[in-house]
């Protein structure tokens, strides 16, 4: 890996082989090898969904709990 702050020339890269990774293009010809997929192959939500529903469930309460604390107080 080529130290990104080091401005000489000469050192970016050791050997003329090594080279940085290309950036990537606007392709959609990506490795979705990673991907989090929220419903099985019958359509059932998988257990990323319902972490999700539910941090979204209590982001809200807390939210609500904040603005009626708030208004209470005022």
């Amino acid at each position: 890996m080529p130290d990104l702050w080091d401005t000489n020339p000469d050192k970016l890269f050791s050997t003329s082989g090594e080279q940085p990774d290309p950036a990537p293009s606007g392709d959609h010809d990506h490795d979705h090898s990673e991907e989090v997929m929220l419903t099985d192959s019958s359509g059932k939500l998988r257990l990323p969904a319902y972490v999700l529903i539910a941090l979204v469930i209590a982001l809200a309460a807390v939210m609500l709990l904040t603005v009626g604390v708030l208004v209470a107080f005022r």
